[in-house]
């Protein structure tokens, strides 16, 4: 049964690790390429894993705590990439960073990114995980070429199967303990394994017989994405990402996530907002 996450690009590990290793060719500026994938244009995940990096090397003494990443225009993913990062503001406990990414002088992606040193709780609450939520053993493997590493959902493909309808959320589960047990890598990586779950959610509700009564969706794309770190964590252990999508309409959609650890701990939180067009708007 054919599910939503077909339709993603493939990416390899070993290469997505690669293009984070950016090539610095000066102050602030970095040389970086992108992952091959089935699409010409640059991933807008890869692009967020990249500010990652580029944030954590230009200020080496703080983490990123939050980023938020606008997507005007696509870029070539065939290309090298120009990655220039200007400090608006550093202090002792915090910074802020912005991340542009160009090609040939045409700028295609920018990320705005707040880093901090580790501080102590003063006030300290947060979310917490329902009991009843299926752990990772009870899930299937949903394969998700975008995600090179291990992924599961309740029901596995049947979630996010084309000719089914279901509610505009999703809980997945995903780990991945074959690249470096790194902070700044598990960022990264983190950044871009939020990222592709925007549209198979936002779609649920929608069975592939809907879609085409309605001409079917002729443009679907990123358009900007936020993330919050809030605690430590390890992607060699499960982390639950609790996807809702709250509202579509107007040729938009719009998604929540909650990532957890496997104690029930809110680690992180994405907001992500895309493009999604009818066959018959253009």
């Amino acid at each position: 049964m054919a599910g939503g996450t077909d339709l993603w690009p493939v990416v390899d590990l070993a290469e997505l690790l690669e293009v984070l290793e950016l090539d610095e060719v000066g102050p602030g500026r970095f040389r970086a390429r992108n992952v091959a994938s089935t699409l010409p244009t640059t991933l807008g995940s890869q692009t967020l894993a990249q500010a990652v990096v580029a944030a954590e090397r230009t200020v080496p003494h703080m983490a990123v705590q939050s980023l938020h990443g606008v997507f005007p225009r696509g870029g070539y993913a065939d290309r090298e990439v120009d990655v220039e990062v200007e400090i608006v503001q550093s202090g002792r406990a915090l910074a802020t960073v912005q991340v542009s990414f160009s090609q040939d002088g045409r700028e295609h992606a920018r990320v705005l990114a707040m880093l901090s040193v580790d501080e102590p709780d003063f006030l300290a609450h947060g979310a917490t995980l329902p009991a009843d939520v299926p752990g990772p053993e009870e899930c299937a493997e949903l394969p998700c070429a975008l995600l090179p590493w291990e992924v599961r959902t309740l029901g596995g493909a049947y979630a996010v199967a084309l000719d089914l309808a279901g509610p505009p959320s999703l809980d997945v589960w995903m780990r991945c303990d074959k690249a470096p047990d790194q902070p700044g890598i598990a960022r990264a990586l983190l950044a871009h394994g939020s990222e592709g779950f925007l549209g198979p959610v936002a779609l649920r509700p929608y069975p592939q017989a809907e879609l085409t009564r309605r001409g079917g969706f002729a443009t679907a794309a990123m358009l900007a994405q936020t993330i919050t770190f809030h605690r430590p964590f390890t992607l060699h252990d499960w982390l639950l990402l609790r996807c809702e999508s709250p509202f579509a309409g107007s040729g938009r959609m719009y998604e929540r996530i909650q990532i957890f650890t496997r104690t029930g701990e809110l680690v992180a939180s994405v907001d992500a907002q895309g493009l999604l067009r009818g066959g018959s708007t253009g």
